[in-house]
C-alpha cells in the first residue's frame, strides 16, 4: 500500500484550529502527496472562535459523543460504539476510509472491525497509560523514542513495531544554506521556544541561569499562563532580562528563534526523563545551526556534537556556562553545518517515506484482537 491517492482519517488529540504541531505537519504532508486527508480532532467551543490555518486540503470531521463513560465499558462496547462514529465520518467525508491514523490513546480504546489499515502513531510516552486495546489491534505501531518501544513492547508484544522519530516541518529549513556562518561575537540573546503551562519545566534552573547571566536576555516564545503556581516562574517573569512573548504564528517564529545566540529548554528529567526522551523543538532547534543547551535528551544520548547535555538537574546552570565560555568553538561554520544537516534528513517527506516502507513490509495486514 503506498501512501498516496488514499482517504485517511488522521484522529488526534489536538483540534486542526489552533497551533500546529507534528501531527498537523504529518496531515500536511499527506496531502501534499494527492491524499484526501480527515481530521477529526476533540471538539473544543473555543475553537470556533479560531481562525481556519493557512494550510487548505485538510477537511474537518465532527461526532457527538453520546455514550458517556464508554472507556470503562468492555472493550466490545468500545469498538461497536466508536465503529458507528467512524462510519458517521464516513458519511461526512463521503469517502471510504483506506487508512485510520490514530494519535489519540484517550477516546478510542479498540481499533473498530474495519478494513482501513489501523496505524497507530504514538509521539508522547505520557500517553501510554491507556489505549492497551489500541495497541494489540494496530496493524502497524510508530513512535518517537526507543521509550516508548520498550513499554509497548510489554503491552503489544506481537504487533509489528518501529521507531521512526520525529518530522521536521519543511519551512524551518527555508534558506538554512545560509545559517552555516560561523559566530564569534559574545552571546546576548538566548530564546526557548515551546508550551510554558505544563509541569515537565524546571523553572528553578532557569531562574538560576537568567539571574547567573544578567547581561543575556532570554526569551520565551509560545503559550504562556501568567498565574501559573510556581514561585521561581514568578520571579523569573519578573526579572529584568527575561521577557514572555506569548504564543506567535510559525511564520514569525523561525526567524526570532534563528536570531538568537543560544537556544535552550530544561526538563525536570529526575521525574519525567521518559515523557522527554524527545522533544519535537529539538529538530526545530538544529535546523537553524545555533547552539543548544538541555536537559537530558534520552534520543540525543552522546550527540555532544549536536548540543550541551545537563544529565543532573544540577548541572544545567554548569552547561549553560560552558556554552557561553566556548561560544566561538561551538559556533564554527562546521558544528553549525553538522546540526541543519541532522535536521535536514529528517523532514516531514522523509518520515512519510519511512512509514510507507512500514507499511508495505506488513500489507495486507495479519488482524492483532486484543
Amino acid at each position: 500500500m503506498d501512501l498516496r491517492g488514499r482517504n485517511i482519517l488522521i484522529i488526534s488529540p489536538e483540534a486542526w484550529r489552533g497551533l500546529h504541531m507534528s501531527k498537523h505537519h504529518v496531515a500536511q504532508g499527506l496531502v501534499d502527496r494527492g491524499n484526501r486527508v480527515f481530521w477529526w480532532g476533540p471538539v473544543r467551543d473555543h475553537h470556533a472562535h479560531v481562525p481556519p490555518p493557512e494550510k487548505a486540503g485538510v477537511q474537518e470531521l465532527f461526532a457527538r459523543h453520546w455514550l458517556k463513560g464508554v472507556n470503562r465499558l468492555p472493550l466490545a462496547v468500545n469498538r461497536w460504539y466508536y465503529g458507528r462514529i467512524i462510519r458517521e465520518l464516513e458519511e461526512q467525508a463521503g469517502a471510504r476510509f483506506d487508512i485510520i491514523w490514530c494519535f489519540d490513546t484517550s477516546r478510542m480504546q479498540v481499533f473498530p472491525r474495519h478494513p482501513a489499515f489501523r496505524l497507530l502513531h504514538l509521539v508522547d510516552y505520557d500517553i501510554l497509560y491507556s489505549g492497551h486495546g489500541l495497541m494489540r489491534s494496530a496493524d502497524l505501531i510508530v513512535s518517537t523514542a526507543d521509550s516508548i518501544n520498550d513499554k509497548v513492547r510489554t503491552i503489544a508484544p506481537g504487533v509489528p513495531l518501529h521507531k521512526v522519530g520525529h518530522a521536521l516541518d519543511a519551512r524551518w529549513l527555508k534558506g538554512a544554506e545560509a545559517l552555516t556562518a560561523p559566530r564569534s561575537a559574545i552571546p546576548r540573546l538566548a530564546v526557548y521556544s515551546g508550551q510554558f503551562y505544563n509541569t515537565y519545566i524546571d523553572w528553578e534552573a532557569l531562574e538560576t541561569v537568567a539571574l547567573e547571566h544578567p547581561a543575556i536576555q532570554f526569551r520565551y516564545i509560545g503559550n504562556v499562563d501568567p498565574d501559573y503556581p510556581s514561585d521561581a516562574f514568578q520571579r523569573l517573569r519578573r526579572l529584568p532580562n527575561v521577557e514572555f512573548t506569548g504564543l506567535v504564528t510559525k511564520d514569525d517564529l523561525i526567524p526570532r528563534v534563528r536570531e538568537a545566540d543560544i537556544l535552550f529548554f530544561c526538563f525536570m528529567t529526575d521525574r519525567k526523563l521518559l515523557e522527554r526522551a524527545n522533544p519535537h523543538k529539538v529538530l526545530e532547534y538544529l535546523s537553524t545551526g545555533n547552539v543548544i543547551v538541555g536537559s537530558r535528551t534520552l534520543e540525543y544520548d552522546g550527540r555532544n556534537d549536536l548540543m550541551l547535555q545537563s544529565h543532573e538537574r544540577r548541572d544545567f546552570a554548569p552547561r549553560f556556562a560552558e556554552a557561553v565560555r566556548d561560544f566561538a568553538k561551538l559556533n564554527t561554520a562546521e558544528a553549525r553545518a553538522l546540526r541543519i544537516g541532522h535536521a535536514r534528513e529528517r523532514t516531514i517527506g522523509h518520515l512519510l517515506d519511512h512509514v510507507q516502507r512500514l507499511v508495505r513490509d506488513v500489507w495486507p495486514p495479519h488482524r492483532h484482537q486484543p
